[in-house]
């Protein structure tokens, strides 16, 4: 479409249009412009850092998907520890701790080499701390969580960033909720580790696409 006919259609002046091309004039201008180039054109819901309406519980019910564990075990081996663990959950664990049964992954004890946390993200906070705490004390060997990237707390900052390394999730994790549902996550995700080697630094790279975040030069999956 010729500049003079975009004008007419737009009802702008070709000066107002070249002004716009030039990162200049009015946003009402540039909306106008934007009917006629993009007709079809929506705005993107905002990102969210929740998941949305109901009750905390329900919220947090959410479960990893059996397609994304596998590439977990591949990456890192059998999982010795799964201390938020439910009952709907497909993750596999030789150990589980169950608050429907009593557990409490805050409270009890954790062992073993391999840990997953996918923790309710409404305490995302204390489960990394946990985690953290655990870590250091040396009760697991690597410890990999699966969180929102909330990186803003002091804590986080100028504690656990000095010991963790951070995988960038490429896309959206489905998780499923309590029915057996999937559902994308509103936000962005990483996986944090405490204590992965290279190799497992290097096998989760290449089966799920994202970039690590260390000082180091970072491995990057597609």
């Amino acid at each position: 479409m010729s500049l003079e006919k975009t004008a007419t259609k737009a009802g702008l002046s070709r000066k107002t249009i070249v002004s716009l091309e030039r990162g200049n004039g009015s946003i009402a201008s540039a909306l106008r412009l934007l009917a006629v180039l993009a007709p079809n054109a929506r705005r993107r819901a905002p990102e969210r850092s929740y998941w949305g309406q109901g009750e905390k519980d329900a919220r947090d019910s959410r479960f990893t998907p059996s397609d994304f564990m596998d590439s977990i075990y591949a990456a890192f081996g059998a999982i010795d520890l799964d201390p938020c663990a439910n009952l709907l959950s497909p993750v596999v664990a030789r150990r589980c701790i169950l608050l429907s049964e009593g557990g409490d992954g805050l409270v009890d004890e954790w062992s073993g080499d391999v840990v997953f946390v996918n923790p309710p993200f409404s305490a995302l906070l204390k489960w990394l701390r946990r985690a953290h705490d655990q870590w250091c004390a040396g009760n697991v060997k690597t410890v990999v969580c699966l969180v929102p990237v909330r990186t803003d707390s002091s804590w986080f900052q100028e504690t656990l960033v000095s010991d963790a390394e951070i995988y960038l999730l490429k896309g959206r994790v489905r998780f499923l909720n309590a029915e057996g549902k999937g559902q994308h996550t509103p936000f962005s995700l990483m996986i944090l580790t405490l204590g992965a080697s290279i190799e497992n630094k290097a096998s989760l790279a290449g089966l799920i696409p994202g970039r690590w975040m260390t000082l180091a030069d970072p491995v990057g999956g597609s």
